[in-house]
């Protein structure tokens, strides 16, 4: 197979965008006769042979098989992406969902994000991705403390993300809700607008200006701030609709599906594909031998930051096979990014 040319003629380019076309929705290669027959080219069949041999060599698509027509390339389907113009869009009935989902009353921000994943997925027939924002992105909003029975306190972590945590404390002998708020202030002066992977050292460091008789509760506010940072990391990867990975009739085999399930579940390669996300800014596409691992070398990755802010604090991404409708994915991917930041305060 050739390496592509930098761009090709406008007779060529309706011609690999009907082939893409027919191989998306068909999943059959296609031969010059049906593109005559299905599209409105203006030209022969004779003409599409010729054409099409011109694409071949340039390597944007290719034939399968001896007796089969053609089917685009990665540098096929790459060309047809970039040559989209303007903004791809929702379906009237896909933006209404859209519009509902995010106009419900909010919830925890890990149901939220969770949620969310799960509507990127029904939106697109693929399994979606949602990384929470980024623990060195989010930073301390405000602490409470609230006394419970049994010699027990709740602390309640807010970020300025939305990220909302409960921890259960054991309280010594002595404080009274009254010396519980006075601990949260003074946790709360340590610790407001300092990264939340930060925020426990801060309280270590701190601990000579607190009272003696608070500093127990102060150290105990530490060490459950501490112990939660593993824990928000494998919690902060949302991944709906693998399914749909299964029920894929786009994939060339099963054992490509079990590598393509396998890299989705092992979160570091996960991580691997959406890494570029929050630098670009917006909607970025990787199709096929474009991804970065070779488990994804047959799926398109799109991807997308969300922010909040004016900041973009996480990502969000969809993963399918290369055979995939870009344009409604992209217009996907690209709404509920954009939703989302708006939801947790930003432009989005």
């Amino acid at each position: 197979m050739s390496n592509p040319s930098k761009s090709i003629n406008e007779r060529r380019e309706l011609i690999l965008q009907a082939i893409v076309a027919h191989y998306v929705s068909s999943g059959e290669p296609v031969g010059s006769k049906t593109l005559v027959e299905r599209f409105n080219l203006g030209v022969s069949p004779a003409t599409v042979r010729n054409e099409m041999a011109a694409l071949e060599d340039g390597g944007y698509i290719f034939q399968p098989h001896t007796s089969a027509g053609r089917i685009p390339t990665d540098a096929g389907y790459r060309y047809f992406v970039d040559g989209f113009e303007g903004r791809a869009r929702l379906s009237a009935s896909q933006a209404r969902k859209v519009q509902h989902f995010f106009g419900e009353p909010r919830w925890e921000l890990e149901d939220a994000l969770r949620q969310t994943a799960s509507l990127l997925s029904s939106l697109t027939d693929h399994a979606a991705v949602v990384f929470a924002p980024a623990l060195d992105r989010s930073v301390v909003r405000h602490i409470d403390i609230v006394g419970l029975s049994g010699a027990r306190a709740m602390v309640v972590l807010v970020t300025d993300t939305g990220r909302v945590e409960n921890h259960v404390i054991p309280l010594p002998e002595g404080p009274q809700d009254q010396q519980l708020d006075e601990a949260a202030d003074m946790l709360n002066r340590l610790v407001i607008d300092v990264p939340l992977e930060e925020a426990a050292a801060t309280i270590v460091t701190g601990l000579q200006r607190i009272p003696l008789e608070l500093r127990e509760v102060a150290g105990s506010v530490a060490t459950v701030l501490s112990a939660g940072i593993a824990d928000r990391r494998a919690k902060g990867v949302f991944l709906e609709g693998t399914s749909n990975i299964v029920d894929e009739q786009k994939f060339a085999d099963l054992e490509t599906v079990r590598q393509v399930i396998g890299a989705l579940e092992h979160r570091r390669l996960l991580l691997e594909v959406v890494a570029d996300a929050l630098s670009t800014g917006t909607v970025s596409v990787r199709i096929g031998s474009e991804n970065p691992i070779s488990e994804m070398q047959y799926c398109a990755v799109i991807t997308a930051p969300y922010g909040a802010g004016g900041e973009a604090i996480g990502s969000l991404g969809v993963v399918g096979p290369t055979r995939m409708d870009y344009r409604r994915t992209i217009a996907a991917v690209h709404e509920v990014s954009a939703n989302l930041g708006r939801m947790l305060g930003g432009t989005g």
